[in-house]
């Protein structure tokens, strides 16, 4: 008899997405972000147990680099591309739909009326861009945005369009490179069919079920970025590599915690790529830092303090919220921040202080667990898939933790279990034992 035993990560993936959208919070808020969580650790650890039963190892299951001998026929790629062309269409009318369905809202999210008060108008009038501020309820601060998590809707107020544009045309743009990668690693049309519709899918789940969220953030932006890095972590060249590293880490700081398992992953066997791409991220890095840090020395201190406070005020809960009602944005059954609301004991402030330093703790653990545990995986699995599922592993804790469990920050991880799905082999059916 026969059977895949890769199923379950197809199944694991359903189930993320259910309770990411869905479903979330359908089981309270003890069980419904443990099912969550889950399924996302699930997805990180299930290909290495598989694998180790293996002969070939990871190789018997999933491809290790992007792989032109598998190119697809010319007539597969042309209805690949005519199909990921209709649905990018009609998922861009439905955008523009919900454009003049939701308004910016300073008060619904400061996140896009602050990019464009603070940064791209500073951009266009010559102003030191990481220079203090005053205001959006949090005193004087510095701002606190990574170069790319700004950068882009300079372009937007450039060409005077509305700014949430930028993060559908980026993740668009990245399912492009992803869809040029699976076209070069399968030649099943099916196969191919569902790997495209993968990412497009859990576009469209944003949209169409947290369109309001999608419509004051701009996390698709950071999704985009995330599919990028993932994707180049299958390429031999150094510079896609650096360059997809490179969104990400000057987006958010989530990725701090992996990159060392990442790197490290890549010694002894890979010391040329090591420092290759090591040098070329550092580099690309300081051309994009460097600038800023020399007229504005002082630009990462502060903006701790803006968001302890934004936090202290989710904690207290939604202004249309009864006193003594459970905050909001705690108990969406998407985070374990409701625990530590519910069962530590203390202030708000002291149970924040409380969850703040456990998601350091965890994430500092994770880190070295990763670290102590590459010497066994990495004779089953090779560097970059082992680096992928330690993405997917570190990002599902560090997010777990998030002292505001906003709905849209809980996204991210889903873009990394769709480049899982994307590296499993065609047609792959081994004996069952």
């Amino acid at each position: 008899m026969k059977t895949n035993k890769t199923w379950p990560l197809y199944l694991a993936f359903v189930v993320e997405l259910l309770f990411l959208f869905y479903y979330k919070g359908e089981f309270g808020f003890v069980v419904s972000p443990l099912l969550l969580i889950g399924s996302g650790l699930f997805m990180a650890v299930y290909p290495y147990f598989i694998s180790r039963n293996s002969e070939q190892g990871s190789e018997a299951f999933f491809i290790e680099f992007i792989s032109p001998s598998l190119n697809a026929s010319k007539q597969t790629q042309q209805i690949v591309w005519a199909v990921f062309a209709l649905v990018a269409v009609a998922i861009g009318l439905g955008v523009s739909v919900l454009i003049k369905k939701h308004p910016i809202d300073i008060n619904h999210s400061d996140i896009i009326p602050f990019i464009q008060n603070v940064y791209v108008d500073r951009v266009r009038s010559g102003v030191a861009i990481y220079a203090e501020v005053e205001g959006y309820g949090y005193g004087k601060f510095h701002p606190g945005y990574l170069p790319f998590h700004w950068m882009f809707f300079v372009i937007s107020s450039l060409l005077n369009v509305d700014h949430r544009w930028v993060p559908f045309t980026v993740f668009i743009m990245a399912t492009a490179i992803y869809t040029l990668v699976i076209l070069r690693n399968f030649n099943e049309l099916k196969k191919l069919i569902l790997l495209l519709l993968l990412p497009l899918f859990v576009l469209f789940t944003i949209y169409y079920e947290n369109s309001s969220d999608a419509m004051h953030s701009i996390e698709i932006l950071v999704l985009g970025y995330y599919l990028i890095l993932c994707v180049s972590l299958f390429s031999r060249n150094v510079l896609a590599q650096a360059g997809g590293l490179l969104l990400p880490i000057l987006s958010r700081y989530a990725l701090v915690f992996w990159l060392p398992v990442h790197f490290l992953g890549m010694v002894p066997k890979q010391y040329p790529r090591f420092f290759k791409v090591g040098f070329t991220l550092l580099g690309l890095v300081a051309l994009f830092i460097v600038p800023f840090f020399i007229n504005s020395p002082s630009m990462f201190e502060g903006f701790n303090g803006a968001y302890k406070s934004a936090a202290i005020g989710e904690w207290g809960g939604q202004p249309w919220q009864a006193p003594g009602d459970e905050p909001f944005q705690l108990f969406r059954g998407l985070g374990l921040a409701s625990w530590f609301y519910k069962f530590y004991p203390g202030s708000l402030e002291e149970k924040i202080m409380a969850l703040q330093k456990t998601m350091i703790y965890v994430s500092i653990a994770t880190t070295l667990f990763l670290l102590l545990i590459r010497l066994r995986v990495s004779k089953v699995l090779k560097p970059n898939l082992f680096s992928l599922l330690a993405l997917k592993f570190s990002l599902t804790l560090f997010y777990a933790f998030m002292i505001i469990p906003y709905n849209y920050l809980m996204w991210v991880p889903m873009v990394v279990s769709v480049v899982i799905l994307s590296r499993i082999k065609e047609n792959l059916f081994v004996q069952s034992n």
